[in-house]
Protein backbone atom coordinates (compact mmCIF):
# COMPACT_ATOMS: atom_id res chain seq x y z
CA UNK A 1 0.00 0.00 0.00
CA UNK A 2 1.27 3.46 -1.20
CA UNK A 3 2.32 6.09 1.75
CA UNK A 4 0.24 9.04 1.94
CA UNK A 5 1.66 12.31 0.88
CA UNK A 6 3.43 14.29 3.69
CA UNK A 7 1.09 16.98 4.66
CA UNK A 8 1.60 20.85 5.07
CA UNK A 9 2.59 19.95 9.09
CA UNK A 10 5.16 17.55 7.88
CA UNK A 11 8.69 18.86 7.29
CA UNK A 12 9.03 16.85 4.40
CA UNK A 13 6.43 18.31 2.38
CA UNK A 14 8.51 21.92 2.62
CA UNK A 15 12.24 20.02 1.76
CA UNK A 16 10.78 20.33 -1.79
CA UNK A 17 8.70 23.63 -1.81
CA UNK A 18 12.00 26.00 -0.25
CA UNK A 19 14.27 27.40 -3.05
CA UNK A 20 17.54 29.64 -3.35
CA UNK A 21 17.16 29.76 -6.90
CA UNK A 22 15.72 33.45 -8.06
CA UNK A 23 14.83 34.96 -11.63
CA UNK A 24 16.62 33.64 -14.60
CA UNK A 25 18.10 31.26 -12.32
CA UNK A 26 20.46 32.92 -10.07
CA UNK A 27 21.41 31.94 -7.35
CA UNK A 28 20.27 33.61 -4.01
CA UNK A 29 21.61 33.84 -0.55
CA UNK A 30 19.27 32.28 1.80
CA UNK A 31 16.15 29.68 1.22
CA UNK A 32 12.87 31.56 0.54
CA UNK A 33 9.05 29.69 0.07
CA UNK A 34 6.14 31.12 -1.34
CA UNK A 35 3.22 31.03 1.51
CA UNK A 36 -0.38 31.05 0.54
CA UNK A 37 -3.84 31.73 2.34
CA UNK A 38 -6.97 33.44 2.17
CA UNK A 39 -6.60 34.70 -1.63
CA UNK A 40 -3.11 36.37 -0.91
CA UNK A 41 0.28 34.62 -1.62
CA UNK A 42 3.57 35.75 -0.76
CA UNK A 43 7.32 35.04 -1.28
CA UNK A 44 9.59 35.06 2.02
CA UNK A 45 12.89 34.76 2.78
CA UNK A 46 13.65 32.42 5.29
CA UNK A 47 17.11 34.06 6.48
CA UNK A 48 18.98 30.67 6.71
CA UNK A 49 20.95 29.03 3.75
CA UNK A 50 20.58 25.57 5.70
CA UNK A 51 17.36 23.84 3.64
CA UNK A 52 16.50 21.48 6.66
CA UNK A 53 16.20 24.73 8.75
CA UNK A 54 14.49 26.57 6.10
CA UNK A 55 12.08 23.80 5.92
CA UNK A 56 11.10 23.78 9.51
CA UNK A 57 10.89 27.41 9.41
CA UNK A 58 8.60 27.39 6.42
CA UNK A 59 6.56 24.64 7.94
CA UNK A 60 6.55 26.87 11.42
CA UNK A 61 5.44 29.91 9.17
CA UNK A 62 2.54 28.46 7.13
CA UNK A 63 0.84 27.04 10.75
CA UNK A 64 1.31 30.22 12.73
CA UNK A 65 -0.22 31.98 9.22
CA UNK A 66 -3.31 29.59 9.20
CA UNK A 67 -4.02 29.81 12.87
CA UNK A 68 -3.65 33.58 13.33
CA UNK A 69 -4.10 35.63 9.57
CA UNK A 70 -1.88 37.50 7.86
CA UNK A 71 -1.86 40.95 10.04
CA UNK A 72 -0.58 38.78 12.72
CA UNK A 73 1.81 36.58 10.97
CA UNK A 74 3.50 39.67 8.88
CA UNK A 75 3.83 41.34 12.69
CA UNK A 76 5.87 38.70 13.99
CA UNK A 77 7.78 37.06 11.09
CA UNK A 78 9.09 40.45 9.32
CA UNK A 79 10.34 41.39 12.99
CA UNK A 80 12.05 38.10 13.46
CA UNK A 81 14.11 37.61 10.10
CA UNK A 82 17.72 37.70 11.08
CA UNK A 83 19.62 40.59 10.71
CA UNK A 84 22.80 41.03 8.88
CA UNK A 85 26.01 42.50 9.86
CA UNK A 86 26.45 45.42 7.75
CA UNK A 87 30.27 44.58 7.33
CA UNK A 88 29.32 41.43 5.72
CA UNK A 89 26.01 42.22 3.69
CA UNK A 90 26.82 40.92 -0.05
CA UNK A 91 24.75 42.55 -3.05
CA UNK A 92 23.77 39.19 -3.43
CA UNK A 93 22.07 39.04 -0.18
CA UNK A 94 20.45 42.96 -0.49
CA UNK A 95 18.79 42.16 -3.44
CA UNK A 96 17.51 38.80 -1.64
CA UNK A 97 16.26 40.84 0.85
CA UNK A 98 14.73 43.45 -1.53
CA UNK A 99 13.24 40.35 -3.70
CA UNK A 100 11.43 39.07 -0.67
CA UNK A 101 10.48 41.66 1.71
CA UNK A 102 9.49 44.85 -0.51
CA UNK A 103 6.39 45.08 -2.42
CA UNK A 104 8.23 45.79 -5.90
CA UNK A 105 7.63 43.78 -8.76
CA UNK A 106 9.84 40.77 -9.63
CA UNK A 107 10.08 42.49 -13.13
CA UNK A 108 11.19 46.12 -11.91
CA UNK A 109 13.67 44.46 -9.16
CA UNK A 110 15.12 42.39 -11.55
CA UNK A 111 15.11 45.71 -14.14
CA UNK A 112 16.93 47.35 -11.73
CA UNK A 113 19.03 44.51 -10.07
CA UNK A 114 20.54 44.89 -13.83
CA UNK A 115 21.75 48.33 -13.60
CA UNK A 116 22.94 47.68 -10.36
CA UNK A 117 24.96 44.51 -11.40
CA UNK A 118 26.36 46.53 -14.03
CA UNK A 119 28.02 49.46 -12.25
CA UNK A 120 28.99 47.41 -9.04
CA UNK A 121 31.09 45.43 -11.90
CA UNK A 122 32.77 47.99 -13.30
CA UNK A 123 33.57 50.03 -9.82
CA UNK A 124 34.86 46.39 -8.24
CA UNK A 125 36.99 45.18 -11.64
CA UNK A 126 34.57 41.96 -11.94
CA UNK A 127 34.74 42.08 -15.59
CA UNK A 128 34.73 39.04 -17.07
CA UNK A 129 35.42 37.70 -20.50
CA UNK A 130 32.84 36.80 -23.04
CA UNK A 131 31.76 34.20 -21.46
CA UNK A 132 29.73 36.34 -19.00
CA UNK A 133 26.69 36.39 -21.30
CA UNK A 134 26.91 32.55 -21.46
CA UNK A 135 23.31 31.32 -20.15
CA UNK A 136 23.77 27.65 -21.01
CA UNK A 137 27.34 26.65 -20.14
CA UNK A 138 27.77 28.61 -16.64
CA UNK A 139 29.89 31.70 -17.45
CA UNK A 140 27.01 33.86 -16.97
CA UNK A 141 25.92 32.35 -13.34
CA UNK A 142 30.05 32.09 -12.23
CA UNK A 143 30.11 36.15 -12.82
CA UNK A 144 26.52 36.76 -11.12
CA UNK A 145 27.94 34.90 -8.32
CA UNK A 146 31.35 37.19 -8.31
CA UNK A 147 29.07 40.45 -8.49
CA UNK A 148 26.71 39.10 -5.82
CA UNK A 149 30.07 38.11 -3.45
CA UNK A 150 30.65 41.80 -3.43
CA UNK A 151 30.65 43.25 0.20
CA UNK A 152 27.78 46.08 0.18
CA UNK A 153 29.86 48.48 1.90
CA UNK A 154 32.89 48.51 -0.19
CA UNK A 155 30.60 50.13 -3.09
CA UNK A 156 31.21 53.23 -1.68
CA UNK A 157 29.49 57.04 -2.90
CA UNK A 158 33.09 58.10 -3.37
CA UNK A 159 33.61 54.87 -6.04
CA UNK A 160 30.53 55.37 -7.63
CA UNK A 161 31.12 58.84 -8.55
CA UNK A 162 34.93 57.99 -10.08
CA UNK A 163 32.76 55.29 -12.18
CA UNK A 164 30.49 57.75 -13.20
CA UNK A 165 33.26 60.43 -14.37
CA UNK A 166 34.94 57.41 -16.13
CA UNK A 167 31.82 56.22 -18.08
CA UNK A 168 31.49 59.85 -19.83
CA UNK A 169 34.79 60.29 -20.18
CA UNK A 170 35.69 57.36 -22.41
CA UNK A 171 33.41 59.35 -25.49
CA UNK A 172 36.42 61.80 -25.36
CA UNK A 173 35.82 65.19 -26.79
CA UNK A 174 33.46 63.97 -28.94
CA UNK A 175 30.37 66.10 -27.69
CA UNK A 176 27.61 64.07 -29.39
CA UNK A 177 29.00 60.73 -27.68
CA UNK A 178 29.33 62.13 -24.54
CA UNK A 179 26.40 63.52 -24.66
CA UNK A 180 25.18 59.32 -25.94
CA UNK A 181 26.95 58.94 -22.73
CA UNK A 182 25.50 60.59 -20.29
CA UNK A 183 22.22 60.10 -21.27
CA UNK A 184 23.00 56.16 -20.36
CA UNK A 185 24.75 56.85 -17.06
CA UNK A 186 21.84 58.62 -15.85
CA UNK A 187 19.63 56.49 -17.02
CA UNK A 188 21.91 53.62 -15.52
CA UNK A 189 22.05 55.29 -11.65
CA UNK A 190 18.40 56.21 -11.43
CA UNK A 191 17.58 52.91 -12.19
CA UNK A 192 20.17 51.22 -9.50
CA UNK A 193 19.48 54.09 -6.98
CA UNK A 194 15.86 52.92 -6.93
CA UNK A 195 16.75 49.62 -5.26
CA UNK A 196 17.27 52.10 -2.01
CA UNK A 197 14.65 54.20 -2.30
CA UNK A 198 13.55 54.93 1.44
CA UNK A 199 9.81 54.66 0.45
CA UNK A 200 9.32 51.71 -1.21
CA UNK A 201 12.63 49.70 -0.41
CA UNK A 202 14.81 51.00 2.94
CA UNK A 203 11.51 51.54 5.23
CA UNK A 204 10.77 48.05 4.29
CA UNK A 205 13.59 45.92 5.02
CA UNK A 206 14.57 44.36 8.14
CA UNK A 207 18.31 44.07 8.00
CA UNK A 208 20.64 46.21 9.28
CA UNK A 209 22.56 48.54 6.69
CA UNK A 210 26.06 49.95 5.89
CA UNK A 211 26.46 53.61 6.08
CA UNK A 212 27.14 55.16 3.73
CA UNK A 213 24.74 53.38 1.11
CA UNK A 214 26.27 53.56 -2.73
CA UNK A 215 24.60 56.05 -4.07
CA UNK A 216 24.07 58.71 -0.86
CA UNK A 217 24.88 61.99 -2.55
CA UNK A 218 25.14 61.00 -5.90
CA UNK A 219 23.87 63.21 -8.22
CA UNK A 220 23.04 62.52 -11.95
CA UNK A 221 24.78 64.55 -14.25
CA UNK A 222 22.97 67.75 -15.58
CA UNK A 223 21.33 67.84 -19.29
CA UNK A 224 21.31 70.97 -21.15
CA UNK A 225 18.55 69.76 -23.32
CA UNK A 226 16.07 66.66 -22.95
CA UNK A 227 13.80 67.78 -25.98
CA UNK A 228 13.15 65.50 -28.31
CA UNK A 229 13.01 67.35 -32.04
CA UNK A 230 12.47 64.36 -34.16
CA UNK A 231 14.52 61.82 -35.63
CA UNK A 232 16.10 62.68 -38.32
CA UNK A 233 12.53 61.63 -40.41
CA UNK A 234 9.46 63.28 -41.17
CA UNK A 235 6.63 61.50 -39.75
CA UNK A 236 4.29 61.69 -43.24
CA UNK A 237 6.56 60.37 -44.83
CA UNK A 238 7.50 57.48 -43.21
CA UNK A 239 4.05 56.51 -42.64
CA UNK A 240 3.63 56.54 -46.83
CA UNK A 241 6.36 54.49 -46.93
CA UNK A 242 5.42 51.89 -44.20
CA UNK A 243 2.00 51.63 -46.23
CA UNK A 244 3.65 50.96 -49.34
CA UNK A 245 6.32 48.49 -48.25
CA UNK A 246 5.19 46.87 -44.88
CA UNK A 247 1.42 47.17 -45.88
CA UNK A 248 0.59 43.62 -47.56
CA UNK A 249 4.52 41.81 -47.98
CA UNK A 250 4.98 42.52 -43.73
CA UNK A 251 1.62 43.01 -42.03
CA UNK A 252 2.76 42.32 -38.82
CA UNK A 253 5.41 45.01 -38.79
CA UNK A 254 2.74 47.25 -39.89
CA UNK A 255 0.73 46.81 -37.50
CA UNK A 256 3.26 47.62 -34.97
CA UNK A 257 3.99 49.86 -36.86
CA UNK A 258 1.06 51.51 -36.38
CA UNK A 259 0.79 51.02 -33.16
CA UNK A 260 3.34 53.08 -31.54
CA UNK A 261 3.14 55.79 -34.42
CA UNK A 262 -0.56 56.45 -34.77
CA UNK A 263 -1.94 55.53 -31.05
CA UNK A 264 1.74 56.35 -29.24
CA UNK A 265 1.82 52.38 -27.69
CA UNK A 266 5.21 51.05 -25.91
CA UNK A 267 6.11 47.95 -27.49
CA UNK A 268 5.38 45.53 -24.55
CA UNK A 269 1.83 46.63 -25.11
CA UNK A 270 2.05 46.25 -28.51
CA UNK A 271 3.38 42.95 -27.79
CA UNK A 272 0.46 41.97 -25.54
CA UNK A 273 -2.51 43.58 -27.01
CA UNK A 274 -5.41 41.49 -27.39
CA UNK A 275 -8.22 42.47 -29.93
CA UNK A 276 -10.87 42.82 -26.98
CA UNK A 277 -9.37 46.47 -26.68
CA UNK A 278 -10.22 47.61 -29.86
CA UNK A 279 -13.98 48.84 -29.66
CA UNK A 280 -14.86 49.18 -33.46
CA UNK A 281 -18.46 50.48 -32.63
CA UNK A 282 -17.07 53.70 -30.57
CA UNK A 283 -14.05 54.14 -32.61
CA UNK A 284 -11.57 53.55 -29.66
CA UNK A 285 -8.57 51.42 -28.09
CA UNK A 286 -8.62 50.57 -24.49
CA UNK A 287 -5.18 50.49 -22.71
CA UNK A 288 -5.90 48.40 -19.53
CA UNK A 289 -3.95 45.09 -17.44
CA UNK A 290 -4.67 42.02 -19.00
CA UNK A 291 -3.76 38.44 -17.60
CA UNK A 292 -0.43 39.11 -19.12
CA UNK A 293 0.27 42.79 -19.01
CA UNK A 294 0.51 45.11 -16.02
CA UNK A 295 0.44 48.71 -16.48
CA UNK A 296 3.59 50.25 -16.42
CA UNK A 297 1.81 53.18 -13.87
CA UNK A 298 -2.29 53.49 -13.41
CA UNK A 299 -2.33 56.42 -15.67
CA UNK A 300 -1.23 53.93 -18.33
CA UNK A 301 -4.40 52.97 -18.52
CA UNK A 302 -6.62 55.30 -21.44
CA UNK A 303 -9.13 54.86 -23.55
CA UNK A 304 -7.85 56.47 -27.05
CA UNK A 305 -9.58 57.47 -30.38
CA UNK A 306 -8.88 55.80 -33.09
CA UNK A 307 -9.12 57.72 -36.67
CA UNK A 308 -11.19 55.96 -38.98
CA UNK A 309 -8.63 55.38 -42.12
CA UNK A 310 -6.78 52.79 -39.36
CA UNK A 311 -9.80 51.09 -37.64
CA UNK A 312 -11.12 49.94 -40.79
CA UNK A 313 -7.25 48.47 -41.16
CA UNK A 314 -7.15 46.60 -37.91
CA UNK A 315 -10.88 45.79 -38.74
CA UNK A 316 -9.76 44.11 -41.66
CA UNK A 317 -6.96 42.14 -39.60
CA UNK A 318 -9.11 41.00 -36.82
CA UNK A 319 -11.62 39.20 -39.41
CA UNK A 320 -8.22 37.02 -40.25
CA UNK A 321 -6.97 36.94 -36.61
CA UNK A 322 -6.73 33.37 -35.64
CA UNK A 323 -5.56 34.34 -31.64
CA UNK A 324 -6.39 36.91 -28.90
CA UNK A 325 -3.48 39.07 -30.04
CA UNK A 326 -3.38 41.94 -32.21
CA UNK A 327 -0.29 41.09 -33.45
CA UNK A 328 0.31 37.61 -34.76
CA UNK A 329 3.56 35.43 -33.58
CA UNK A 330 4.17 31.37 -32.60
CA UNK A 331 5.78 32.43 -28.99
CA UNK A 332 3.22 31.93 -26.73
CA UNK A 333 3.24 34.80 -23.84
CA UNK A 334 5.14 34.34 -20.83
CA UNK A 335 4.98 35.80 -17.27
CA UNK A 336 8.76 35.97 -16.24
CA UNK A 337 10.87 38.88 -14.77
CA UNK A 338 13.04 40.03 -17.15
CA UNK A 339 12.24 41.24 -21.00
CA UNK A 340 10.90 38.77 -23.53
CA UNK A 341 8.49 39.59 -25.92
CA UNK A 342 6.59 37.05 -27.60
CA UNK A 343 6.98 39.10 -31.27
CA UNK A 344 10.59 39.44 -31.36
CA UNK A 345 10.72 38.37 -34.88
CA UNK A 346 7.94 40.98 -35.80
CA UNK A 347 10.06 44.07 -33.83
CA UNK A 348 13.47 42.88 -35.20
CA UNK A 349 12.33 43.34 -38.98
CA UNK A 350 10.42 46.62 -38.15
CA UNK A 351 13.55 48.32 -36.38
CA UNK A 352 15.75 47.03 -39.35
CA UNK A 353 13.55 48.92 -41.81
CA UNK A 354 13.14 51.87 -39.40
CA UNK A 355 16.63 52.10 -39.08
CA UNK A 356 17.59 51.71 -43.06
CA UNK A 357 14.68 54.42 -43.68
CA UNK A 358 16.98 57.10 -41.31
CA UNK A 359 15.26 56.65 -38.16
CA UNK A 360 18.28 57.76 -35.32
CA UNK A 361 18.58 56.66 -31.86
CA UNK A 362 19.26 53.60 -30.15
CA UNK A 363 15.71 52.76 -30.07
CA UNK A 364 13.52 53.09 -33.10
CA UNK A 365 10.46 51.93 -32.15
CA UNK A 366 10.52 54.11 -29.27
CA UNK A 367 11.17 57.23 -31.63
CA UNK A 368 7.73 56.35 -33.49
CA UNK A 369 5.90 56.54 -29.99
CA UNK A 370 8.22 60.22 -29.65
CA UNK A 371 7.04 61.36 -33.09
CA UNK A 372 3.11 60.80 -32.29
CA UNK A 373 3.81 62.75 -29.00
CA UNK A 374 5.27 65.51 -30.72
CA UNK A 375 3.27 66.12 -33.24
CA UNK A 376 0.25 65.62 -30.40
CA UNK A 377 1.65 68.72 -28.52
CA UNK A 378 2.34 70.89 -31.64
CA UNK A 379 -0.96 70.44 -32.88
CA UNK A 380 -3.04 70.52 -29.61
CA UNK A 381 -0.76 71.56 -26.63
CA UNK A 382 1.02 69.78 -23.75
CA UNK A 383 -1.88 68.65 -21.91
CA UNK A 384 -3.23 66.87 -24.57
CA UNK A 385 -0.11 65.26 -25.54
CA UNK A 386 0.46 64.09 -21.75
CA UNK A 387 -3.20 62.69 -21.88
CA UNK A 388 -2.64 60.69 -24.91
CA UNK A 389 0.89 59.47 -23.98
CA UNK A 390 -0.23 58.18 -21.11
CA UNK A 391 2.63 59.98 -18.62
CA UNK A 392 2.07 59.66 -14.89
CA UNK A 393 2.76 63.31 -14.62
CA UNK A 394 2.86 66.26 -16.90
CA UNK A 395 6.29 67.54 -15.95
CA UNK A 396 7.26 64.15 -18.17
CA UNK A 397 5.59 65.37 -21.22
CA UNK A 398 6.79 68.88 -20.58
CA UNK A 399 10.62 67.82 -20.17
CA UNK A 400 10.85 65.48 -23.11
CA UNK A 401 7.63 66.44 -25.73
CA UNK A 402 7.10 69.67 -25.26
CA UNK A 403 7.61 71.95 -28.33
CA UNK A 404 10.38 75.00 -27.67
CA UNK A 405 10.41 76.06 -31.45
CA UNK A 406 9.82 80.16 -31.08
CA UNK A 407 7.13 80.63 -33.31
CA UNK A 408 5.94 84.26 -31.65
CA UNK A 409 8.28 87.45 -31.87
CA UNK A 410 7.72 89.95 -29.21
CA UNK A 411 6.14 92.39 -31.33
CA UNK A 412 8.66 95.57 -31.60
CA UNK A 413 8.80 95.32 -35.54
CA UNK A 414 5.17 97.27 -35.48
CA UNK A 415 7.13 100.49 -34.29
CA UNK A 416 9.40 100.63 -37.66
CA UNK A 417 5.90 100.14 -39.78
CA UNK A 418 4.42 103.88 -38.53
CA UNK A 419 4.89 106.20 -40.80
CA UNK A 420 8.21 107.49 -41.79
CA UNK A 421 7.29 111.35 -40.65
CA UNK A 422 7.16 110.40 -37.24
CA UNK A 423 10.62 108.82 -37.40
CA UNK A 424 13.29 111.59 -38.26
CA UNK A 425 15.93 108.62 -38.38
CA UNK A 426 13.92 106.73 -41.26
CA UNK A 427 13.34 110.87 -42.96
CA UNK A 428 16.82 111.22 -42.61
CA UNK A 429 17.86 107.68 -43.96
CA UNK A 430 15.52 108.36 -47.05
CA UNK A 431 17.54 111.66 -47.37
CA UNK A 432 21.10 109.78 -47.50
CA UNK A 433 19.73 106.73 -49.88
CA UNK A 434 18.21 109.48 -52.36
CA UNK A 435 21.62 111.52 -52.48
CA UNK A 436 23.97 108.14 -52.97
CA UNK A 437 21.24 106.99 -55.98
CA UNK A 438 23.02 106.48 -59.79
CA UNK A 439 22.93 109.68 -61.97
CA UNK A 440 23.60 112.25 -58.27
CA UNK A 441 26.16 115.08 -58.79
Amino acid sequence: MQKPAPGKGDIRYWQKRVRKTGSRGSENAFYSVQLQYAGRRMELSLGTSNQMEAASRAKDQYLFLVGNGWTAFLDKYRARETPLAPATLTIGEYLDAVRTQTELSPVTIEGYAKKLRQIVADVMSVSGSKSRYDYRKGGYHQWLGAVHAVPLVSVTPDRIREWKKRFIDSAGKNELKRRSRTVSCNSMIRQARSLFSRKNVLDKLNIQLPAPLPFDGVSVERRTDTKFYGCGVDPRSLLRDAATELGTVYPEQFKAFLLALVLGLRRREADLLEWESFDFASQTLRIQATRWYKLKTNESAAVLPVEPEFLALFRGWRAKASSEFVLQSDRPPKSVSYQWYRCQETFDGLLAWLRAKGVQGQKPFHQLRKLFGSELAQRHGIHVASASLRHADISTTTQFYSDRTVKLTAGFGAVLSEPLTSMPFRKREREVSSSDSFGSP
